[in-house]
């Protein structure tokens, strides 16, 4: 039976880190899918119920990453955008790729190709990210790297929703 052959409980202190862009989807998508998951008995890791004030963020972010089972990744439009989000994202891979843990991405409002090939809007916002912040150049393309890799990934697509 296939069903046997779910991911299995580790030492893991949250079931799943939820990776989103706050201004994106805070109060709409990511609130209701918390809600959703913690309702079924689901521990999630988000970052503003469970980073403690006056730690270190960064540092808080990379543990609940570690700390985590799955991480559902929420691309929403302004994602890449975000200096943060792409450090999480690029933490999420790294664990990911060492040590096999599930990504699941949920491309909210934004096709996958965009996030897969950096284009359209979503490219848009990633290249005046890279104007603004003038990341260093490995710094780029770990992160195009790594949204070409997530982009990759089978996840939910949800265009036009309320």
């Amino acid at each position: 039976m296939e069903s046997d052959q779910m991911i299995p409980k580790s030492s893991a202190r949250y079931d799943v880190f939820l990776s989103f862009r706050g201004e994106d989807t805070r109060a709409s998508f990511t609130s209701h899918l918390f809600s959703s998951l913690s309702k079924d008995g689901i521990v999630v890791f988000k970052d503003d119920i469970d980073l403690p004030r006056g730690n270190n963020i960064p540092l808080e972010l990379q543990r609940g990453i570690e700390n985590s089972t799955i991480s559902i990744v929420i691309f929403s439009k302004d994602y890449a955008g975000s200096r943060w989000c792409l450090n999480e994202l690029s933490k999420i891979m790294e664990v990911h790729r060492v040590q096999g843990r599930v990504v699941l991405p949920v491309f909210y409002g934004v096709d996958p190709s965009e996030v897969l090939h950096q284009i359209s809007n979503f490219g848009e916002v990633f290249q005046d990210l890279i104007q603004r912040s003038s990341p260093t150049y490995d710094q780029v393309l770990r992160w195009r790297s790594d949204l070409r890799e997530a982009g990759g990934i089978a996840g939910f697509v949800v265009l036009n929703s309320r």
